[in-house]
């Protein structure tokens, strides 16, 4: 049997920090002029696009944690600018104490996938008022955003070979 896979330490820090960046920051922003606009119509509707964002952050810190991600606590690559989720693993789960379960991490994981779809389809009725098209191009951001950032992001991360995001862009590659 072999060896569980460990973080990459050569790719701490991130080598393509710019390329996250330049990635990750348009997309954060048209969140955040989606989040206004929402907010034009009802003030409860950008908080619950912060809310799903926070949670999607806080359900990933325990993800964090439990990979034992090089990344804790600092700059982090993290898909869709979850960045908190770093911080939040930092400060939420002590290494030295935290109770690994596979079960917990598979739940955590599918908590983040619920929360981070969540962000894409609340604000589609709204934004569907503007014009199907928009709506149908918020949704064409987030699938494209997505497939260039497993393509250009995780290649490079030193959690590859563990995280689901590192396993999913090594199927998509291969073909399985």
């Amino acid at each position: 049997m072999s060896p569980a896979p460990r973080p990459d330490m050569s790719l701490v820090p991130y080598p393509r920090k710019g390329l996250y960046l330049a990635l990750t920051v348009p997309l954060l922003l048209i969140m955040a002029a989606v989040a206004v606009y929402l907010g034009t119509i009802n003030l409860l509707l950008p908080a619950a696009l912060v809310l799903f964002y926070l949670l999607t952050s806080l359900f990933q810190a325990y993800c964090c944690a439990y990979q034992e991600c090089p990344y804790v606590g600092g700059f982090c690559p993290a898909v869709i600018g979850i960045m908190p989720a770093s911080l939040l693993a930092r400060w939420l789960y002590d290494s030295e104490q935290l109770v690994k379960s596979k079960t917990k991490f598979d739940r955590h994981v599918a908590l983040a996938l619920c929360s981070w779809i969540g962000l894409v389809l609340l604000p589609l009725y709204w934004l569907a008022e503007l014009g199907l098209g928009v709506a149908i191009g918020y949704v064409l951001l987030h699938v494209v955003y997505t497939l260039v950032f497993w393509l250009t992001i995780c290649p490079v991360c030193a959690i590859r070979e563990i995280c689901p995001g590192g396993k999913l862009h090594r199927t998509l590659r291969s073909g399985r």
